[in-house]
């Protein structure tokens, strides 16, 4: 639940639903923990996504849609 996910990660539930939505995007200390948590590797939890294509340097984070996969 989300609810043991907080306890374990040490954050608040709230701050779930933003993570999953992107409004929130983890550091590497929280990014290192969800994938230890899910005992998976980073491109399992997040994509790399281009906000100006034409600049390499413009990448943000987002959380994979598993909901979206299958």
């Amino acid at each position: 639940t989300q609810r043991e996910l907080a306890h374990n990660l040490g954050i608040s539930q709230n701050y779930i639903p933003a993570l999953e939505s992107g409004a929130r995007r983890p550091g590497p200390k929280l990014r290192q923990a969800l994938m230890k948590f899910f005992n998976a590797n980073f491109e399992d939890l997040f994509e790399v996504v281009m906000v100006n294509p034409e600049s390499s340097s413009e990448q943000v984070l987002e959380p994979r849609d598993h909901r979206r996969a299958g």
